[in-house]
């Protein structure tokens, strides 16, 4: 089954697009459990839609106001829930304090990775 990752940071920090992910997290996206990750821009960079009775209204920013932001996704491949949560254990273990990973499975696996 297929589990989508969603990390979330407390801090954002300017820097953050031209730091290099640590190799013991590099290593990890590199696994057989793996299957697609992304690093996403700042939150400021969002633009989001909502559906209001049909009408279409665009907003700049992310959709929530949180002092945690979406920083990055990670596909994965485990049997099983307790597999997934052993996964993003590992990998949580090789972020910053603060970090937080969510675990979600996915509902229709026409987005796996290339």
């Amino acid at each position: 089954m297929q589990y989508a990752l969603l990390v979330y940071s407390q801090a954002e920090e300017t820097d953050r697009a031209a730091r290099p992910i640590a190799g013991s997290l590099a290593a990890l996206l590199d696994g057989p459990s793996v299957t697609g990750w992304a690093r996403l821009h700042a939150a400021e960079s969002a633009t989001t839609l909502r559906n209001d009775n049909g009408r279409t209204l665009l907003t700049d920013g992310p959709f929530i106001d949180s002092k945690e932001y979406l920083g990055g996704l990670i596909l994965i491949e485990a049997d099983n829930l307790d597999a997934a949560l052993a996964i993003a254990e590992e990998m949580l273990q090789t972020t910053r304090p603060g970090t937080a990973i969510e675990v979600r499975p996915i509902l229709d696996r026409r987005f796996r990775a290339a």
